[in-house]
């Protein structure tokens, strides 16, 4: 399946951003984002009907003005990221717009089973997330022979986190869908809140680049699988502290820490640390300025720590961990009375991650979840998607998002080719 770039050009806002938000200051918790893209994949099929080529043209056209009119309200992704000064130049310049034909049918993909992860890089702008350049937004519109289209988006992560790139499709997809009335605005007042200060600069945890080591693949839980795994773990209760029902995301991510741990022990030859790390969203968690339209990187790093001399490897115990782990940093939020307690918070977490991740003992894990973001429901007017993904990477990580239904999770898992097999192994074993 070949994938040919047609046209490449920047999409600018369709009004100008105002000489006084030009220069956009971006927060301390931005600042500690990781400097790569977060790429991600929306596939729609066919618009019943629509057979001939100007109608198709007629949509790919709704696409690019709409996210014209888009960016004049999130105008950041519009910029050019400037790294020694922290702070986002809103010149304008406009979001890298690809437009690409791929010569076959979109069911080749075999979207729903042994899809070639890999090969779904060709359909994001930026293939290699790694390869960090000023642009904020890049977009890639992939047509199909069939009329199907799928559309890759990269964001710079250190502008916009998960949830950001979420509320910016939704906004892209409705002004599309229904014009720009509709669309509900973003708030910019984090770097205000949160602004530069004089602390320790570790940063998001990112895994190692292996490059060309590394495979992805998909896991697949359904409905029935993660209701076994719960059951398993409460029929334990009484030789744990498991006190209720764990959730979904709980259940799976132990599972899938549990089988890093063993492929880790398999490496070593005995059982070690092991140090589970994913984000909490801080909107709605503290009680300040922080709304769930609130633009950029708002989120801390939880950290969930395993000793094998104090605890067992057992799927029950892991869920205890991460339970009490995240209840911990969500209390934490709620003391927060102000935006220093806040940076403090953030930086403190980085900081244990950081120490943690110098010792050459202990096994890093991260885990971010995406689960209930709402990738299904981003409707440009022909359609929710049939399917979301995320791509392959050049790094070991784990990333977990909605199955179409909502039901079930995937898990997209990264890992060094020779670790891989054994970690199936492990999961098709429990």
């Amino acid at each position: 399946m070949e994938v040919q770039i047609l046209s490449q050009k920047f999409v600018k806002p369709d009004s100008q951003t105002p000489l006084h938000l030009r220069n956009m200051k971006v927060s301390l918790i931005d600042q500690l984002a990781p400097p790569v893209y977060t790429p991600m994949i929306l596939y729609y099929s066919a618009v019943n009907g629509e057979k001939s080529m100007s109608e198709r043209d007629n949509r790919f056209n709704r696409l690019e003005k709409s996210l014209s009119e888009t960016l004049a309200c999130y105008y950041p992704l519009a910029g050019r990221y400037i790294e020694d000064r922290n702070m986002v130049d809103c010149n304008d310049d406009g979001a890298l717009f690809l437009e690409a034909k791929v010569s076959g049918q979109l069911a080749q993909l075999d979207l729903q089973g042994a899809v070639d992860v890999k090969s779904l890089n060709r359909f994001v702008p930026f293939g290699d997330e790694m390869a960090f350049n000023p642009i904020v937004l890049a977009v890639q519109i992939n047509k199909f022979d069939c009329g199907g289209l799928v559309i890759g988006v990269c964001i710079s992560h250190r502008v916009a986190d998960g949830h950001t790139m979420g509320a910016f499709l939704k906004a892209w997809a409705t002004a599309c869908r229904a014009g720009m009335h509709e669309v509900i605005r973003p708030s910019f007042d984090a770097g205000a809140l949160f602004p530069d200060r004089d602390v320790l600069r570790f940063g998001t945890p990112v895994p190692r680049d292996h490059g060309s080591q590394i495979v992805t693949k998909r896991f697949v839980f359904d409905r029935e699988k993660i209701s076994s795994l719960k059951a398993k773990v409460m029929s334990y209760t009484r030789d744990s502290d498991v006190k209720r029902p764990p959730s979904r995301v709980e259940v799976v991510t132990a599972l899938l820490w549990k089988a890093l741990i063993g492929v880790a022990q398999a490496k070593h030859g005995k059982l070690r640390p092991s140090l589970l790390t994913l984000p909490l969203n801080l909107r709605g968690k503290v009680d300040l300025l922080i709304t769930e339209n609130s633009f950029g990187n708002l989120y801390r790093m939880v950290g969930v720590r395993f000793n094998p001399k104090e605890s067992s490897s057992e799927m029950h115990h892991l869920v205890s961990l991460l339970n009490d782990a995240v209840n911990k940093a969500n209390k934490d939020c709620e003391k927060v009375v102000n935006s220093d307690d806040v940076i403090a918070m953030v930086s403190n977490s980085m900081e244990e991650i950081h120490n943690a991740a110098r010792n050459g003992d202990l096994d890093i894990c991260v885990v971010p979840s995406w689960c209930k973001f709402p990738f299904y429901q981003i409707d440009f007017g022909f359609g929710k998607p049939t399917w979301f993904s995320s791509v392959h990477k050049p790094l070991e990580i784990v990333l977990l998002v909605d199955t179409k239904c909502g039901t079930g999770i995937e898990a997209w898992v990264s890992l060094e080719v020779k670790n891989m097999l054994q970690f199936q192994q492990y999961i098709s074993a429990y």
